[in-house]
Parts: structure tokens; C-alpha cells; sequence
């Protein structure tokens, strides 16, 4: 007799993943399938008007009177659309946004993924290099939140330095720590 339980867990995975999503549901299912960057970038022609999803850190917002343009670096997404680190960027994000964006909540370095209508690319030469920008007209916009440093206490004294047994009299063997001095 077989069991439901491995069906249930991929079920309950599934649902999971699902709901990790920051887009909606609409633009997921309108979007082109995830691609690695550099390909999307040659179909840009072909794929012009298509919805995708993208992330990416953003370098730069400039407001003008009926719209904002985010420039950003492009990130691969990762768990729950998330953008991945900024090492594995392939090139960079004209972002188009309709209406305006405050430059001061949207800063350099913050984490964004938007999902919005593919206009084309474009490649400009740095270093005798072609240097890939792919243009977006965004119509969903995530801001990932901010997150704190990582807080270490330099004068937190571990208790466990010397091992579990301070006095040797307290172990079997009469074990000492390999840093105990007599």
C-alpha cells in the first residue's frame, strides 16, 4: 500500500514557493519564462512588448515631469523573486517607470524586481566591451526592505573556551583542554 505522505510535502512545497512570489499572480502568468540574461538581451527584437520579471540593485533615479527612469544592475532572481547578489550581474536595467518615485526612499543599493513590458535593448562599449542594457516600461515595482547589519559583540565571553570541563578531577580521563596551562 502506498502512502500519500511524499505527495502531500510536494504539495505543501509547492504551495509554499507559490506564495513566496512578490509579483502578481496576472504579470507571473503573463511573463516569459525566466532566461539567462545575456539571452534575453539578443531576443530583446523578438520579445518586444512581452512581460518580464527582473531584479536587480538600483544605481541611480531620476525623476522627470510624467515619469522616473531607474537605472539599475541587474541581478538573477532567486527564492521568492528576490534579487541574488550583485557579483553575478550580467549587465544593467533602464527601468520606465509611469509615475513618480521618491529618490530618497529609492536609494543607491537597495533591492528592487519588477515586472513590466520589454521595450528593447541596447549595448554601449566600455573598455572596448559591449556592455548590455535591457529597457523595461515597469508596471509592478517591489522595494525590498532593508536589512541590519549583522550585530557582534566584541566583548561576549564564550564560556565554552576552555571546554565543558574546567577542572580535569570533573572528567574520566582526567582530559584538559589542549590551551590549558599548569
Amino acid at each position: 500500500m502506498k502512502t500519500i505522505q511524499p505527495y502531500c510535502i510536494v504539495a505543501v512545497l509547492a504551495f509554499w514557493l507559490m506564495g513566496c512570489a512578490v509579483v502578481s499572480e496576472q504579470a507571473q502568468q503573463e511573463a516569459l519564462p525566466q532566461m539567462p540574461f545575456p539571452k534575453l538581451v539578443d531576443n530583446a527584437e523578438q520579445n518586444i512588448g512581452q512581460t518580464v520579471i527582473m531584479g536587480g540593485y538600483i544605481v541611480d533615479v531620476e525623476n522627470r515631469r510624467d515619469r522616473t527612469i531607474i537605472t539599475a544592475v541587474q541581478a538573477p532572481l532567486g527564492v521568492g523573486q528576490e534579487p541574488k547578489s550583485k557579483d553575478r550581474s550580467q549587465g544593467r536595467l533602464i527601468l520606465i517607470y509611469p509615475s513618480f518615485l521618491d529618490p530618497q526612499v529609492y536609494t543607491e543599493g537597495r533591492k528592487i524586481t519588477v515586472a513590466g513590458k520589454l521595450l528593447g535593448s541596447s549595448q554601449t562599449e566600455k573598455e572596448g566591451k559591449p556592455f548590455p542594457y535591457l529597457r523595461v516600461e515597469v508596471s509592478e515595482i517591489h522595494l525590498w526592505p532593508v536589512q541590519a547589519p549583522r550585530y557582534v559583540d566584541p566583548y561576549y565571553w564564550d564560556p565554552w573556551w576552555w571546554g565543558p570541563y574546567p577542572y580535569s578531577y570533573l572528567h574520566p580521563f582526567g582530559w584538559r583542554h589542549p590551551y590549558y596551562w599548569r
